[in-house]
């Protein structure tokens, strides 16, 4: 059985809600009309894992492709037709009326698309007409489409602008952020709205408030993200795993408890011709051989048995920073293993 042409290969990613750059405001006599919020404008069910009016949103993209996560368009509304025009500033499709080949309007009974050229400049719908008694409908607009890791759902959520600056601003952004990473997709970064002071052509000096894509990851970091796969930046890292987390049981509670069992574990056999190992038993570091060091997990649990380090404190031992950057460098277990076993030998013969 073959796939249905024209559906089978379409993709769309589940919409969970939109978040907003303004209120809704109604007056008596007047369209309802957006006022600007200096914050982000959230669904009532996000506010309680963001905040009620926060001015960054922690934020991931879902693809590479940026046509899919943040398409832009001119466009050109009416009340009536909805979306009448779209296009790039070089081609446009239109709804055009078919009895006055106009573009459509609340008067318009009858239209089909048509392909037109797309020309802010000259355009009545985007520049207005006061002598046609046209007034601009159309204009630049941009759906910016991510996912909220904090926020539960399988989905994205879309937040729409208008404004020049916060466009350019974000496609900046992308772009940077691409060139330092490699990839867009899957970084952990921030939308957020702040103040800019602007002063667009015959008015006034003034702050408008407009959106960046921003990062609190340090610029190393961030680079470091880009070569993990995206399906393992969502996964949770390990706070502070030097330290032992406060819900582990103390040794001497699992020894007593060891004591009163008196069955194995479930699907664990006994094997009573061989005696548990004794203190002679015992493998101590002259024991280990290169085989017994596979690799850096196994190296960090070999020296914390034999001299209580944490990976950290191994990893500085041996002239790195952190594991990361021991992982980097690509350094052999076993030569490493013998490393700071040359280095705890002499401490050993002290304590004897």
């Amino acid at each position: 059985m073959s796939p249905i042409k024209g559906i089978s290969e379409i993709r769309r990613m589940p919409r969970l809600g939109k978040v907003r750059l303004g209120i809704k405001v109604e007056e008596p006599k007047k369209n309802p009309y957006p006022r600007p919020t200096d914050y982000f404008v959230l669904p009532e069910a996000v506010q309680k894992y963001l905040g009620e009016k926060p001015t960054k949103i922690p934020i991931m993209f879902p693809t590479e492709n940026q046509n899919e996560f943040a398409p832009q368009f001119l466009k050109c509304y009416s009340f009536t037709q909805g979306m009448i025009c779209r296009g790039d500033g070089i081609r446009a499709t239109r709804k055009t009326d078919t009895a006055t080949g106009d573009i459509a309007n609340h008067t318009t009974k009858e239209w089909v698309f048509s392909e037109v050229t797309c020309d802010p400049d000259t355009c009545p719908q985007y520049m207005g007409d006061p002598e046609r008694g046209i007034k601009p409908q159309c204009r630049r607009v941009m759906n910016l489409l991510f996912l909220i890791p904090e926020v539960p759902g399988f989905g994205v959520w879309q937040l729409d602008t208008s404004s020049f600056y916060s466009i350019v601003n974000i496609n900046s952004c992308l772009d940077l952020i691409r060139r330092i990473c490699g990839r867009i997709s899957f970084i952990p970064l921030q939308l957020s709205l702040e103040p800019m002071e602007v002063t667009p052509p015959g008015i006034k000096r003034k702050t408008i408030h407009i959106l960046f894509v921003r990062s609190e990851v340090k610029l190393a970091d961030i680079q470091k993200l880009g070569r993990i796969p995206p399906e393992r930046v969502l996964l949770p890292a390990i706070e502070n795993e030097e330290e032992a987390p406060e819900d582990l049981f103390p040794p001497e509670t699992l020894v007593e408890a060891e004591k009163n069992t008196t069955e194995p574990p479930p699907g664990e056999p006994v094997d009573e011709e061989e005696p548990a190992p004794g203190p002679a038993d015992e493998k101590t570091p002259d024991d280990v051989v290169a085989d017994d060091v596979p690799d850096l997990n196994t190296l960090f649990r070999i020296c914390f048995h034999f001299w209580k380090l944490q990976p950290n404190e191994i990893c500085r031992e041996l002239g790195y920073k952190n594991q990361l950057d021991a992982y980097n460098a690509g350094i052999k277990p076993w030569e490493a293993f013998l490393t700071i076993k040359g280095m705890k030998k002499p401490q050993a013969r002290s304590s004897k």
